[in-house]
């Protein structure tokens, strides 16, 4: 028996852009800080501590951090309003994180 091929229905192409990402999460009125994995035009892959209380369809806000940058971004950095679309906790018994897909909505 042969698996059917894996055919990838992204809509953008995704490009590796490994960074630390803060975030808003508006369900906890907490803010996380991640690690963003890519990037595309519709949204980007995130790990978060197993902590965060994340959950599909819940809405967070992004702000991007600089490589390198030791302080967290100021209040009047602009963010990015995304959705949660998937939450992979099968990454936290193999990486220690949960992977975390985000749509962009603004």
């Amino acid at each position: 028996m042969c698996a059917a091929p894996m055919i990838d229905r992204r809509r953008y192409v995704r490009q590796p852009l490994p960074t630390s990402v803060e975030f808003h999460h508006e369900s906890s009125a907490q803010n996380y800080v991640g690690r963003r994995v890519d990037l595309s035009e519709g949204g980007l892959l995130m790990y978060v501590p197993a902590r965060v209380p994340i959950q599909v369809g819940d809405v967070v806000r992004l702000k991007a951090r600089a490589a390198g940058q030791p302080e967290p971004a100021g209040p009047d950095e602009p963010s990015t309003k995304a959705t949660i679309v998937r939450v992979d906790r099968h990454s936290l018994l193999t990486m220690g994180h949960v992977a975390v897909g985000v749509k962009f909505e603004e």
